[in-house]
């Protein structure tokens, strides 16, 4: 008998002070596993925005550079027959830049200019690249538009001239604009633009001119 009691007494259940004891504790620890794997998540979220962001400015400085450093001077004509500069920007123009540009790929060996007319443009908070299939266009000729990088502030441009100047406009006012091809060419010494990211700041990059 009395070693009945003993059995009975070693295979005692728990009290219900201790299951809730229990229940506190484990509900403790579910919630800051819970609050650990949310903040892992918010950081792989975060990391991966970074990274596409830098994705796109690193392409967007990349293009840049790629047509900022093949500038030629190659006058063309516009929609409405007249001739344009090689390079102009100001309040002349819609766009905060265009100029004809060299080294166009041709991996099939097209009978075609290695030249291009492209331009650069600022609007709703997005530089966007536009690019133009021949140099002296057609009436209501399209050119193709690419958005380069957005959430932006602001983008500027200005050009130092042979008088360690910097001018807003190109060519300067100073300079009768080419009413024929090549005439007047004047090239600047060097191209800065700005470019106002609102989460990264500025980005500024500065060519110069050959």
């Amino acid at each position: 008998m009395q070693r009945a009691n003993i059995i009975s007494a070693g295979q005692r259940g728990f009290t219900l002070l201790e299951l809730l004891i229990a229940s506190i504790i484990f509900a403790i620890m579910a919630v800051m596993a819970y609050g650990g794997l949310e903040n892992v998540i918010q950081n792989s979220k975060s990391s991966e925005q970074a990274l596409q962001r830098l994705q796109q400015v690193q392409q967007c400085v990349s293009t840049l550079n790629r047509d900022f450093s093949q500038i030629r001077q190659r006058d063309i004509r516009d929609d409405y027959g007249n001739f344009q500069p090689y390079l102009t920007a100001g309040s002349n123009i819609d766009s905060l830049v265009e100029f004809t540009r060299g080294g166009r790929v041709n991996p099939a060996n097209l009978l075609r200019s290695s030249l291009l007319r492209v331009a650069y443009r600022f609007e709703d908070g997005k530089l966007v690249k536009l690019q133009w299939p021949h140099l002296d266009r057609a009436q209501n000729s399209e050119p193709k538009q690419t958005v380069l990088i957005d959430n932006l502030e602001n983008v500027t441009i200005r050009f130092l001239d042979d008088k360690a100047e910097w001018q807003e406009q190109w060519p300067p006012l100073s300079t009768a604009s080419g009413s024929t091809p090549g005439a007047d060419i004047v090239t600047p010494v060097a191209i800065e633009i700005v470019i106002q990211l609102k989460d990264w700041g500025d980005v500024r990059r500065l060519y110069a001119m050959n």
